[in-house]
C-alpha cells in the first residue's frame, strides 16, 4: 500500500532509480565473457517468478488461468516474445560497448518505432505537438551517434559501432513488439501479466531450444566452458532488475499513467548522468550533454499531448 500511495509515487521511485542505474550495474558487476544467452534467459526466468507471485497474489492467476488456451497464448505472445527476445540480446551488447547516457538516449529513439508501428497496425495517429516530439527524439539520437560522442576509453570505442547498432535495433525491435502488443491487448483482451508471462516464458522456451539446438551463437562456448561462464554471486544484481523491471512499468503504467511514467523515465536519464560522472569520473562530452534535454523534453512533450480525438475518447 505505500508504494501504491499517491498514484504509485513508490513505484515511479523505483522504476526511475532502476532505469538510471541499470548500465552502470552491467558494467560494474556482468563480466565481458559472461554469455548473453544467460544473462538474458535468467532475467525472463525472474520475470515469470515475480509475474506468477503477482498474479497468484490475488484472485487474477485463477481468473486467467480458468479459460486459457494454447491458441490464444500462441496468436497474442508468439512474434512478440521472438522480437522481445532478440531485443534483450539487442540491449546487453549495447549496454557493453556504449556508455550508460549514450544508451539510455539512444533507447529513446524507441518512441519513433513505436509512433511508427502503433499506426501501422492500429492506426493510431500523432499530434502536431508529438510530431515535434518525434524530431527531438531523432535529434538527440544524431548527436549521441556522432563520433567522440561519448567520453569512454580505447577498449569502449573500437566496439562502439556495434553498440550503436545493437541499441538501434533493439529500440526498432521495442516498437514492433509494442505495437504487436497493443494489437492483441485490444483484440484480446489479454491481462497484461498474463501476457507479460507468457512473452517471458515462450522467450526461456526459444532461448533454450536455440542453445540445445546449436543455433544460439553462444551454444559453443555453453558446451566448453558450462552456462555460467563469467558468472560470479554480483552478476545476479543487475539479472534481477533487468527482468523484474518490466513488471514494474506495467504496474506504473496502470496506477500512475503514461506522463508520470515518462517523468520518471526522464529522472532515470538525468541519474544515469550525475552517477556517471560522480562514480566513474566521465566527462561527458557537448553532443551527449545537448542530446540529453533534447530527448528528455521530446519524451515529455510526446506523453502530455496526445491527439485531440483521443483526449476527447477519455
Amino acid at each position: 500500500q505505500l508504494l501504491r500511495a499517491r498514484n504509485g509515487l513508490g513505484y515511479l521511485t523505483i522504476i526511475s532509480i532502476q532505469f538510471g542505474v541499470q548500465p552502470l550495474l552491467v558494467k560494474q558487476f556482468i563480466d565481458k565473457q559472461c554469455m548473453t544467452s544467460s544473462v538474458v534467459l535468467c532475467a525472463e526466468m525472474a520475470k515469470v517468478v515475480g509475474c506468477l507471485f503477482i498474479m497468484f497474489s490475488d484472485e487474477t492467476g485463477k481468473r486467467c488461468f480458468s479459460n486459457w488456451k494454447m491458441q490464444d497464448c500462441l496468436v497474442a505472445a508468439g512474434i512478440p516474445s521472438v522480437t522481445y527476445l532478440i531485443q534483450n540480446y539487442c540491449v546487453q551488447v549495447a549496454y557493453q560497448n556504449l556508455d550508460g547516457v549514450v544508451f539510455n538516449v539512444l533507447n529513446q529513439s524507441k518512441v519513433l518505432f513505436t509512433a511508427l508501428f502503433s499506426f501501422l497496425l492500429n492506426g493510431r495517429t500523432q499530434s502536431s505537438y508529438q510530431c515535434v516530439a518525434l524530431l527531438l527524439v531523432t535529434a538527440g539520437g544524431i548527436l549521441v551517434s556522432l563520433p567522440g560522442g561519448s567520453a569512454s576509453d580505447g577498449e569502449h570505442q573500437e566496439n562502439r559501432p556495434w553498440g550503436l547498432c545493437c541499441a538501434l535495433l533493439a529500440s526498432g525491435l521495442s516498437g514492433f513488439g509494442s505495437g504487436i502488443t497493443e494489437w492483441a491487448l485490444q483484440k484480446h483482451g489479454r491481462n497484461s501479466f498474463l501476457l507479460s508471462l507468457e512473452l517471458a516464458t515462450m522467450g526461456c522456451i526459444i532461448l533454450i531450444l536455440t542453445l540445445l539446438l546449436g543455433v544460439s551463437p553462444d551454444a559453443v562456448r555453453m558446451k566448453e566452458s558450462g552456462f555460467f561462464l563469467g558468472w560470479e554471486v554480483t552478476t545476479v544484481i543487475p539479472v534481477l532488475t533487468q527482468g523484474l523491471s518490466g513488471i514494474i512499468v506495467g504496474i506504473v503504467t496502470q496506477l500512475a499513467g503514461g506522463v508520470r511514467k515518462v517523468m520518471a523515465t526522464i529522472c532515470g536519464l538525468i541519474l544515469t548522468c550525475l552517477l556517471q560522472q560522480i562514480l566513474l569520473g566521465m566527462h561527458l562530452s557537448w553532443s551527449v550533454l545537448a542530446a540529453v534535454p533534447l530527448v528528455a523534453g521530446g519524451i515529455y512533450l510526446h506523453a502530455s499531448y496526445p491527439p485531440r480525438t483521443q483526449t476527447l475518447a477519455k
